[in-house]
């Protein structure tokens, strides 16, 4: 099964140097704990689901610092973890600790405008232009749809920001940038292709939708998101970071490898996240994140039209089928389930709900997924904890 990619920070290659003042972890720290339960009141009715805890062991052993997980179905929530939430300590990442969720923000803002599509707010096919008028190039033909489901053509802006480099990225975490800043950053590059012509990831879509949601209801998308999603569903531990660097709320530290696969790990936990902005910057935890995408596929935001109009999947070039702001798996163990995934310097996200809404599974690890060892591991873990549980187990 091949998972998208990371979606709010672009992973980039090359050979880059460690500023020299940076502090930096070795991979020759202790063994990593092994995967436990978190409380029990996270858990009723669940049994021991041995080949999970070892699936999330695997993910650690493959080079991830640590992982949380959540699985909620019939029989209950489990949550397992492994590994370390800071380096400087022995201790397991708590399973309840908040986290940079990364390009999952994309789902949230895409519910929104479909809420505001539903209330004839903004329609669907129209051209961008006007809502937004002398915003976007060639905005009188790039629809709202088009902007959701990554068929705009527009320059994704996270590809040149930092200049191909993770080193410059890691420089300038502290930088807040405006949406219109990074807008200006893409729109200086040529469009991909003719809008509707095909499909490319492109975070500058989202930067435009969150601008959007803005000019048609008066607030901020980050407000309008807060008042429409997260609180009507109780998602206490979900938020937008604003100008703030912190992760409110028991967190793991997140970390990038600067150098690759066997350097030295570098701590990333604060960062201003205006970069990623409507694209990417929410902070949220397993459960809540649980919690939306089950509320989300069980039709309980969005009319019947408007959700099958966002499992509606078409091919995107590196990533997994995406519908407007989702996007799809498949295996045989599982069948089909719809979600996102999310990443950002110190953090990756996978989070997805079963198409019979018998399943959501989150997984949380505190670092990027820069690896091919990594990457199987994460596809096998997902695989199993979107599967049914053995009778073994």
């Amino acid at each position: 099964m091949r998972l998208p990619l990371l979606a709010a920070a672009t992973v980039l290659s090359g050979a880059l140097a460690v500023p020299a003042a940076v502090p930096a972890f070795a991979d020759s720290a202790p063994p990593a704990a092994a995967a436990t339960y978190g409380a029990a009141a996270h858990r009723p009715g669940v049994a021991d689901h041995l080949a999970w805890h070892k699936a999330l062991d695997d993910v650690v052993a493959a080079g991830v610092p640590g992982v949380i997980a959540e699985v909620h179905d019939a029989r209950g929530i489990w949550t397992g973890t492994s590994g370390r939430g800071n380096l400087h300590h022995r201790q397991l990442p708590s399973v309840d600790g908040r986290f940079r969720a990364g390009s999952n923000t994309k789902t949230f803002v895409a519910t929104t405008v479909l809420q505001l599509v539903a209330e004839k707010k903004v329609r669907l096919d129209a051209p961008i232009e006007r809502y937004l008028p002398r915003l976007v190039p060639n905005g009188k033909h790039i629809t709202v749809r088009q902007l959701l489901s990554h068929r705009s053509g527009l320059f994704n802006y996270t590809d040149s920001l930092w200049g191909g480099s993770l080193e410059q990225m890691y420089k300038t975490r502290f930088r807040n940038w405006t949406p219109k800043e990074l807008l200006t950053e893409a729109f200086r590059h040529a469009p991909y292709f003719a809008p509707g012509t095909a499909g490319h990831y492109s975070n500058t879509n989202y930067i435009v939708l969150g601008m959007l949601i803005e000019k048609v209801t008066g607030k901020s998308a980050e407000q309008e998101i807060t008042d429409r999603i997260l609180g009507p569903l109780g998602l206490r531990h979900t938020s937008f970071p604003d100008n703030s660097v912190r992760i409110p709320g028991p967190h793991a530290h997140g970390y990038i490898r600067m150098n690759g696969p066997g350097s030295p790990r570098i701590d990333v936990t604060e960062e201003n996240m205006s970069a990623a902005s409507t694209a990417g910057s929410l902070i949220s935890t397993t459960h809540d994140l649980n919690r939306f995408f089950s509320a989300l596929i069980g039709g309980k935001l969005l009319p019947p039209a408007l959700l099958h109009a966002m499992q509606d999947v078409k091919p995107l070039p590196g990533q997994s089928p995406y519908g407007l702001g989702l996007d799809r798996v498949t295996d045989p163990a599982y069948g089909t389930a719809y979600g996102h995934t999310g990443g950002t310097l110190g953090y990756t996200t996978y989070s997805y709900t079963t198409a019979d809404h018998s399943r959501q599974v989150t997984i949380s690890l505190n670092t990027m997924v820069d690896s091919a060892q990594i990457k199987a591991a994460m596809d096998i873990a997902l695989t199993m904890l979107l599967s049914s549980p053995t009778k073994t187990a």
